[in-house]
C-alpha cells in the first residue's frame, strides 16, 4: 500500500473494523451495505483530497471519502490523526474535519447510524440545523424501516467489539469541541479550515491572496515561496488546492511539487502524481 506513505499500515483499530467487516460480510450483512461505509484497502483520492490526508473509507456515492490528516507527515500515529470529511461535490464546503481521530470517527457513525449522512453535516452550523438533521433522521427512520432494520446490530457488535459508543451531543462535539482542539494546534488558517501546525503561537503570517477565479502570477508566487517559511508555504499550497487552482495548471502543479520536494515531502508529492 504504497499511498500510506512512511506509515505503511492503517492503525490499529481500522484493521480491527475492517476485521469486523469480514466477520460481518460472513453472516450476510456488511458495514458498506447497513452503514454505507466501504472500507479500502487501495488508493482513493480526487484533485481536491488534500496532499496529506490519506484515504481510508468511502461511502460509494459522489466521491465522498474519509481520511487520515497527517499535517504533512508530522503525526506519527494515524491512530491519533484527525479525520476528514472530503465531498467533492460540495464546492466551498467540500473539506472538514469531522473527528479528532479514528475512534471517535467510528463514535460519529454510531450517532448518526449511516456513514453517508456525516457529509449533511458540511452544511450545517447551529445546535438548531443539527437538531432538525437528527430528527428528520429519526423519523426517516421509522418511516422505511426495511432500509435500517441491521443497522442497530451492526452498531451493537461495533459497540461491543471495539469499546466505542454514540456521542451524546453530535453539535457540541464537531462544531465546538473538535475546532478548538485543532485550532489549538494548528493556528494558521486556511480557507479549507484545516489549518497548518506551528509551534510559534500568535504566527504572523503572510498570505497569497487569491480565490476560486483566480489566475495564478507565477513569478510572484515563485518569489513568495522564496522569501517565506515552511509553514506558510504549506498553508499557501492548501490554499491552491482548495480551489482547484492546481490540478489544470501543469506549471503551477511543477512549482507546488518542486516546493513540497523541498521540504521533504515525498509521500505528498507521491499522492500528488497518482
Amino acid at each position: 500500500m504504497d499511498f500510506l506513505g512512511k506509515y505503511k499500515e492503517f492503525p490499529q483499530t481500522l484493521q480491527m473494523l475492517t476485521k469486523i467487516d469480514l466477520e460481518l460480510q460472513k453472516e450476510g450483512v456488511s458495514l458498506f451495505d447497513q452503514l454505507s461505509l466501504f472500507l479500502l484497502d487501495d488508493d482513493y483520492s480526487y484533485d481536491v483530497t488534500p496532499y496529506d490526508v490519506i484515504p481510508f473509507a468511502n461511502i460509494g456515492a459522489d466521491g465522498i471519502h474519509y481520511g487520515f490528516l497527517t499535517d504533512f507527515g508530522r503525526v506519527k500515529d494515524l491512530e491519533e490523526a484527525f479525520i476528514v470529511c472530503i465531498s467533492p461535490m460540495n464546492f466551498g464546503n467540500h473539506v472538514q474535519i469531522i473527528a479528532r481521530n479514528i475512534k471517535e470517527f467510528i463514535d460519529v457513525v454510531l450517532t448518526l447510524n449511516d456513514a453517508s449522512s456525516i457529509e449533511n453535516l458540511l452544511d450545517y452550523s447551529t445546535k438548531e440545523e443539527y437538531r432538525d438533521f437528527l430528527d428528520w433522521m429519526a423519523k426517516d427512520a421509522a418511516m422505511n424501516p426495511e432500509f435500517t432494520e441491521q443497522s442497530p446490530f451492526i452498531c451493537e457488535r461495533i459497540q461491543q467489539k471495539l469499546n466505542r459508543k454514540p456521542i451524546d451531543d453530535l453539535y457540541e462535539y464537531v462544531e465546538v469541541i473538535v475546532p478548538e482542539q485543532r485550532k489549538k494546534l494548528a493556528p494558521i488558517n486556511t480557507f479549507d479550515t484545516l489549518g497548518v501546525v506551528s509551534n510559534h503561537a500568535g504566527h504572523n503570517q503572510e498570505i497569497f491572496p487569491m480565490n476560486s477565479d483566480s489566475i495564478i502570477n507565477l513569478k510572484e508566487l515563485k518569489s513568495f515561496f522564496k522569501r517565506n517559511e515552511n509553514e506558510t508555504k504549506l498553508a499557501t499550497i492548501r490554499n491552491l488546492q482548495f480551489f482547484y487552482l492546481i490540478q489544470d495548471d501543469d506549471e503551477l502543479k511543477g512549482i507546488v511539487k518542486a516546493e513540497m520536494q523541498k521540504m521533504g515531502l515525498i509521500d505528498e508529492v507521491n499522492r500528488m502524481e497518482l
